[in-house]
C-alpha cells in the first residue's frame, strides 16, 4: 500500500499510480491510497481506478509505504521509473482516458503552434513555498520562447495554461511579438482541459511543476514526438541546487541559466515584479 500524503497533487500522485502500474502483475497486490485531491481525477482514469484503495478499506494487516520518499531505490531510477515503464504506465492508464480521445487530432498539434504551461499558484502565494520552488518565470519566458523559435522554427500560435491566467496577461503580453495569435483556454476550463491541452502539443515549454513533467511526458508518447521540442528550466527546487535536476528527462531542452539568477530576493519576498525593471514590454 503506497499511503498518498494528503499534500500530493495531481502530477505528484502520477508517480504513484506509474509505481502501481509497474507492479500490476505481482502476485502480492500493489494499491495506492485515494487522498482527497484524487477525487476530482477519478472519473477521468478509470483505467487507474481498480488499484486504488480508500483509506477504510486499508486492512490494520496491509503494509504501508511512501515510495514517493524512496524512488530511486525502488524504480532503478531518480525519476521513479523507467523510460519504458512509464511509457507503459502512459499508454495502459493515461492515455485511454475518454477525456484525451483524440487528442493528437487537435489544433495545438501542429507544428507552428507553441504551448506555455507556467505553473504558479502557491509556488508564489505561499510564502512557505516560495523560498523552494519560485523563480523568475518572466525572465525565464523572455529567453526560452526565442530559443525554442530559433530551433523548432517559428510559430503562428502560442498557447498559454496556466493556473494563473490574470498573472500570464498581465506578465507576457509581449508574446504578441513572436506569434500572430497568443491564446488561453476558455473561461470555466477545468484542471483535465489544461491537461489535454498540455498532452495534445508537440512543441511545449514548461516551468518546474510535476503537471507540467507529466503531461511534457504524456504528449512524447502520444506523438512519439521530439524530445528536444519541450524546454524546461534547469531550476526545479531549491534543495536540489544547481545544474539540470533530476526530475526532468535530460534529453530535453533547457535554459540553464537566468542573467539575474532562478531566485533574486525580490522572487522569495512576494514581489510581484523586479522593482529594478524598467516595465517595458
Amino acid at each position: 500500500m503506497n499511503w498518498t500524503p494528503e499534500f500530493m497533487g495531481f502530477g505528484n500522485q502520477l508517480y504513484l499510480w506509474a509505481w502501481a502500474h509497474a507492479r500490476r502483475h505481482e502476485k502480492v497486490p500493489h494499491r495506492v491510497l485515494i487522498v482527497e485531491r484524487s477525487r476530482y481525477w477519478l472519473p477521468h482514469f478509470p483505467a487507474v481506478r481498480p488499484y486504488l484503495v480508500e483509506a477504510a478499506d486499508v486492512s490494520f494487516w496491509d503494509s504501508r509505504d511512501h515510495f514517493y520518499a524512496f524512488k530511486e531505490q525502488q524504480s532503478g531510477d531518480p525519476r521513479g521509473f523507467t523510460d519504458e515503464s512509464r511509457a507503459a504506465f502512459v499508454r495502459d492508464w493515461v492515455l485511454t482516458s475518454p477525456a484525451l480521445q483524440g487528442a493528437e487530432r487537435g489544433p495545438l498539434a501542429d507544428d507552428d503552434v507553441m504551448t506555455l504551461n507556467l505553473r504558479r499558484g502557491d509556488f508564489y502565494d505561499n510564502p512557505w513555498h516560495r523560498p523552494e520552488y519560485a523563480f523568475d518565470v518572466e525572465a525565464y519566458v523572455r529567453l526560452v520562447v526565442p530559443r525554442a523559435i530559433e530551433q523548432d522554427g517559428p510559430v503562428k500560435r502560442i498557447h498559454v495554461v496556466s493556473d494563473d491566467p490574470a498573472w500570464c496577461r498581465s506578465h507576457l503580453g509581449w508574446l504578441t511579438a513572436y506569434a500572430d495569435e497568443v491564446t488561453e483556454p476558455r473561461e470555466g476550463a477545468e484542471p483535465i482541459d489544461h491537461l489535454r491541452d498540455v498532452v495534445s502539443s508537440r512543441r511545449l515549454v514548461i516551468a518546474n511543476g510535476t503537471f507540467s513533467l507529466w503531461g511534457a511526458a504524456i504528449s512524447r508518447v502520444l506523438f512519439d514526438a521530439p524530445q528536444a521540442t519541450v524546454w524546461a528550466p534547469a531550476f526545479f527546487q531549491r534543495r536540489y541546487g544547481p545544474g539540470r535536476c533530476v526530475e526532468y528527462d535530460q534529453n530535453w531542452s533547457f535554459v540553464d541559466e537566468l542573467p539575474g539568477g532562478w531566485q533574486p530576493a525580490w522572487v522569495v519576498d512576494g514581489l510581484d515584479r523586479d522593482p529594478a525593471r524598467d516595465g517595458s514590454s
